[in-house]
């Protein structure tokens, strides 16, 4: 049923209040610091606490793996038909036979990639009571034809260190969260947008093994 309009104080002015499923509106908590401003009225900002996500939310990872030779697009995440798909984090490192830079690229496509060849590795759910991911996870052992409509996010150099037990160095990380701000997700809008993870089609690092996780919501 259609919630009645806001409760309003004996002055006729709106109180400000939140709806809880299943229990009724309550009273929304303000900030500790009270701002008074030229005309002597007070305010506090609102309390924001995240406690657990709302949005049915996957990760694809995949670890100790080597990219296909002079790989372009390696892993992508393919939007979906039914969902609002928002890429939330990305992360990667990796290991080589002698230490080395790599540089790499976070792309989204407006344009689906074509051609090529990969699988379709399964999400891990967040919440088992969630649906299957409906985001498309591409993960590719030849290249595919990437469209003129690829946009970069990030370039990235990342340190490949030498493989564990050879070397006591610590494997260098990349890390991006794209959901810890004021700011929108990297966000896909149907199956003709993608976010790929693109290392430029360069020489293959000898011995280069990666451990890549990314996150996703869909709502």
């Amino acid at each position: 049923m259609a919630f009645s309009s806001t409760p309003s104080d004996i002055n006729n002015i709106p109180i400000g209040c939140v709806y809880v499923p299943g229990v009724g509106f309550k009273a929304l908590q303000g900030g500790p610091k009270i701002f008074t401003d030229a005309s002597s009225n007070d305010s506090a900002p609102v309390a924001v606490m995240e406690v657990g996500g709302q949005k049915a939310t996957y990760t694809y990872a995949i670890s100790a793996t080597a990219t296909y030779a002079a790989a372009t697009d390696w892993i992508v995440i393919r939007g979906s038909a039914t969902k609002l798909v928002k890429i939330v984090r990305f992360e990667i490192s990796g290991v080589a036979t002698a230490a080395t830079d790599v540089i790499f690229t976070l792309q989204k496509h407006t344009v689906a990639n074509t051609a090529g060849t990969s699988t379709n590795p399964a999400a891990v759910l967040h919440d088992s009571n969630d649906a299957a991911a409906t985001a498309l996870v591409l993960l590719y052992s030849a290249a595919p034809t990437i469209a003129g409509s690829n946009t970069i996010f990030r370039t990235v150099r990342l340190n490949l260190n030498i493989v564990p037990g050879a070397s006591t160095a610590i494997p260098d990380r990349y890390v991006q969260e794209f959901g810890l701000g004021p700011y929108e997700p990297l966000t896909l809008r149907g199956v003709a947008q993608e976010f790929a993870l693109n290392l430029g089609g360069g020489t293959i690092t000898a011995g280069g093994l990666y451990d890549v996780v990314i996150v996703w919501t869909e709502e």
